[in-house]
């Protein structure tokens, strides 16, 4: 195909030195990480430059950052980096274009390979490791021909244009899946999606007069205060014609409570009690209990005009979620809200057509409209006690909520076959895109077999360090609580130590009798609970107990006696795997439990695509993280540093052990 020469045989470093001058004014480069390019970054004042002796770079040459290259931070200078300034910790270096064609490096800097080498040629320690320009330079490439290497450009350029069509398409057909939704929900609030028939003959005017009746009785009970009177709904304010049998409602009308609560003074949340909601735990498909705060009892008491119950609304008011609503389930006990947070509990409206109101676009829309304030926005509860909403009395109530279930899981799983697609899309791209920048002429359907792609890790081998009965793994379940539940580490409790054994046995390949599966947090053993912790109370090496918080609970592990056999036991049972154990284990010795389970979840979902041999990008873990479960939604913002700590800290996977799926 071409011949294989050394980086240093195209290209030279440059280093035109200059001696920065206090009058005049320099330009100043950056570079973006993950090839996101060379650019201008500022123009500056001589005197306000610290380092005096600098190179100057010039359009066309090579730029790399010796630091950050591992993680792509690379490219060509355009013109408009022409003479700008660099420091040492940039290298410079002339193409030599007679040997490579400029497009084509600036595609091959961009692969997998390209981004495997700069790391392997860096050295030093974990957060601060260098390029060593001499491993860099002296790496081999098998080099395709000039002439090669402007046809697999004009093959990729084509290739790009062909799936930018593609994924153009996707992300329509995905925005009409969306569209799909708002119109289910527009015309159920409308009145015509479903029939409106009812069976007794009732009317939504035979509602209205069933909630004030309630109302009245709650407020002569002293359940509720007596609201303000609201101006009666006038023919102007109507948006739409509803049904006959269906009435027009302010929202305060069908409602015994609509209010926000507020922070605890000094923030002063406790361990355990009662949950408290923050905008942050609000989402249309449920609550989320992630980061979840708690308030005592006396705390609790002090804000009982704020209670959440089982079946109320929780609308955020406020900030960027602004309209996001959560109906809480039917088996919720108690608990609270900040003032970012609205609670709306219906009088004789089904909770779920409630919801789905809240949800629509008419009602999104009167919440946007709404908002006052500068900055950070709020909807004002007397406003949101005026909106004025179309109800059907409860026969029908009933009928679109039936319906709308049905049709909101059919758009689910629409959703989830166009991101199947998406995902399978992205996985081809890359597949041809190597095989373009190897020159390979045709690329045929029985070519796209999706396999991992070469990497040195994966030449590891996968043979079982150790077979654990379950007296060994409890052994070791107890030498982790041990080593990782400190004074520092308050957080230790069953979901830590369920991530731990996880990432334990399959990164030091040990073999057990824990059958992992898909779980909401990661993966999951039930052997855990009923067997392994049975075994660490029977030995006396911790009493285990189980606390309650609202909707919520937590396992700790308190030591008994035996628990100082621990590290003896341990060093004795996994004498040759005690070093990588521990490793690995030093790794989360100040990690919380959320962040022990992202790690195990992507470590998990990484070695399916190995076990597999799939072929997958960064992309593609990613989409499989956010594919495990919908409430691994709120670490969409982390996945980057997910996966670059895993590689950071050397623990990727190696294809070691079973799948990981669902029961």
């Amino acid at each position: 195909m071409g011949r294989v020469i050394k980086f240093k045989d195209f290209l030279k470093r440059s280093k035109i030195p200059i001696e920065i001058n206090d009058t005049e004014k320099y330009k100043r480069v950056t570079i973006k990480i993950k090839h996101g390019g060379v650019s201008l970054r500022d123009e500056e004042i001589g005197k306000l430059i610290g380092t005096k002796k600098q190179f100057v770079l010039k359009e066309g040459q090579f730029i790399l950052s010796k630091i950050d290259a591992r993680y792509g931070a690379f490219g060509i200078a355009p013109q408009e980096v022409d003479n700008a300034i660099i420091t040492g910790n940039f290298w410079a270096y002339n193409v030599d274009f007679n040997l490579i064609d400029i497009d084509w490096f600036n595609q091959f800097t961009n692969s997998q390979f390209f981004y495997d080498l700069c790391e392997r040629a860096s050295s030093g320690i974990t957060h601060r490791k260098y390029l060593s320009e001499d491993s860099f330079l002296n790496n081999e490439i098998d080099l395709p021909s000039l002439d090669d290497q402007k046809k697999s450009i004009k093959k990729i350029s084509e290739l790009k244009n062909t799936f930018s069509l593609a994924s153009a398409e996707i992300t329509h057909q995905l925005d009409l899946i969306k569209d799909l939704r708002q119109a289910f929900l527009r015309e159920a609030m409308q009145g015509k999606l479903v029939s409106n028939e009812t069976s007794d003959g009732k009317t939504g005017a035979d509602l209205l007069q069933e909630i004030q009746t309630e109302k009245e009785k709650l407020i002569k009970e002293k359940k509720i205060k007596k609201s303000k009177p609201l101006p009666p709904i006038s023919k102007e304010e109507i948006p739409f014609e509803i049904p006959e049998n269906w009435v027009w409602f302010r929202v305060d009308d069908i409602s015994s409570k609509i209010g926000s609560g507020s922070t605890p003074k000094g923030s002063n949340y406790s361990l355990k009690g009662y949950p408290f909601f923050r905008s942050q735990n609000i989402h249309n498909d449920g609550l989320v209990y992630d980061d979840i705060k708690f308030i005592d009892e006396e705390t609790h008491q002090k804000m009982n005009g704020t209670t959440v119950y089982n079946n109320d609304l929780l609308l955020n008011i406020t900030g960027g979620s602004l309209g996001r609503c959560a109906l809480v389930p039917d088996d919720f006990e108690e608990g609270n809200v900040s003032q970012h947070v609205c609670i709306i509990r219906g009088i004789k409206i089904i909770p779920k057509f409630y919801h789905y109101l809240v949800l629509s676009p008419y009602f999104q829309s009167l919440i946007f409209k709404s908002t006052t304030g500068a900055g950070r926005e709020g909807l004002p509860k007397y406003n949101l006690e005026q909106f004025i909403i179309g109800i059907p009395p409860l026969d029908i109530q009933n009928r679109i909520v039936s319906k709308l279930n049905e049709l909101m899981t059919y758009c689910d799983e629409l959703e989830k076959s166009v991101k199947e697609s998406q995902s399978y899309n992205e996985q081809l791209l890359q597949q041809v895109l190597r095989e373009a920048l190897e020159g390979k002429s045709e690329i045929k359907n029985e070519d796209l077999k999706l396999v991992a792609e070469k990497s040195p890790i994966y030449s590891i081998s996968k043979d079982i360090q150790k077979k654990c009965d379950t007296g060994d793994m409890a052994i070791l379940a107890g030498y982790i609580i041990k080593k990782l539940s400190t004074q520092n580490s308050k957080d230790f409790g069953r979901v830590k130590l369920q991530k731990m054994l996880h990432l334990v046995e399959y990164h030091c390949q040990l073999s057990s009798e824990l059958k992992y599966q898909k779980n909401v947090a990661g993966p999951y053993a039930w052997e855990l609970e009923h067997v392994i912790e049975p075994k660490l109370k029977s030995l006396r090496f911790f009493e285990i107990k189980k606390d309650m918080f609202g909707a919520t609970s937590k396992v700790t592990y308190n030591s008994l006696s035996a628990s100082k056999e621990l590290p003896s036991l341990f060093s004795r049972e996994f004498k040759d795997q005690a070093e990588s154990i521990n490793n690995l284990l030093d790794k989360f010795q100040d990690k919380n439990w959320e962040f022990c389970e992202r790690i195990s979840t992507m470590y998990a979902v990484w070695n399916n695509r190995l076990i597999r041999k799939e072929l997958f990008t960064d992309e593609i873990l990613k989409q499989d993280f956010l594919a495990w479960d919908d409430k691994k939604k709120r670490f969409i913002d982390v996945l980057d540093h997910t996966i670059e700590w895993i590689r950071k800290e050397k623990i990727e996977p190696v294809g070691f052990g079973e799948f990981i799926d669902k029961k």
